[in-house]
């Protein structure tokens, strides 16, 4: 993925065009909403517009394809907004919310996060910041080799194996799993799974009740009659809509 600031205006195809020059297809916009809360006025300006610019906009490009449904050991979908709202910094400031690094940390599972042409105030535990600008260096040089090389278990749900994940994946837990944003799709899948499981555990525990009771009989020297045979019951049919899972309709219809 790459998060590329473009202003407003016109730089606003200047950043597509960048991300196309890399390879990369436009996918999101983020906007930045500027308030003057503080200074009561706006000091962004833009000779070719007809009306005051009080938004800039982080074009977010991706290389490949990235399915939400099922590579979830990859992104994390619908946990944040694409708005953010912020106090316009001093007019020539090149400071931008740092709201911004939360979004790409909880959207993105990578731990390989590289950012261009950065200033002190951009230096950031977990990134890697190059600029000209920079008085000192984030760089943790072992802990940045590990993401290279490797691999470790991620573990979805507490009763399925674990997967092995290469070092630059964050990687999962039941926890966290509980918590994610889901689409349709994984709710059924997650339903499915949570039926089924049911489904086995209560046939488990009737076969071990009928065992006991065919022990108990032939110690007290009771011959009982063979069982019948078992027709296994249907699963329990799910709702035909899952609907969309995401902070804004959790509890909602």
């Amino acid at each position: 993925f790459c998060f590329l600031w473009s202003g407003s205006g016109v730089s606003l195809q200047w950043g597509r065009a960048c991300l196309r020059k890399w390879g990369f297809r436009r996918c999101e916009d983020i906007s930045w909403v500027k308030s003057n809360r503080a200074t009561g006025r706006n000091t962004h300006f833009l000779p070719d517009s007809v009306v005051t610019p009080t938004t800039e906009h982080c074009l977010v490009g991706i290389k490949g394809t990235v399915r939400r449904n099922y590579d979830g050991h990859i992104i994390h979908a619908n946990v944040d907004t694409d708005v953010m709202l912020s106090e316009e910094p001093p007019y020539g400031s090149t400071e931008k919310p740092t709201e911004l690094y939360a979004i790409i940390e909880h959207f993105s599972n990578g731990r390989r996060r590289l950012e261009l042409f950065g200033e002190d105030h951009n230096l950031r535990r977990g990134w890697l910041t190059l600029g000209k600008g920079l008085s000192s260096s984030s760089l943790e040089v072992e802990e940045w080799a590990r993401h290279f090389e490797g691999s470790h278990e991620s573990r979805c749900f507490e009763d399925e194996p674990a997967q092995s994940l290469p070092n630059h994946l964050l990687g999962t837990t039941p926890q966290i799993e509980a918590l994610r944003p889901k689409s349709p799709t994984q709710l059924r899948e997650e339903a499915e799974r949570r039926l089924l499981k049911e489904h086995r555990a209560k046939e488990a525990a009737q076969r071990e009740a009928a065992q006991a009771e065919a022990a108990a009989a032939a110690e007290m020297g009771i011959e009982l009659e063979p069982a019948p045979a078992r027709v296994e019951a249907p699963l329990p049919q799910l709702p035909a809509v899952f609907l969309e899972q995401h902070p804004f309709n959790v509890g909602g219809r």
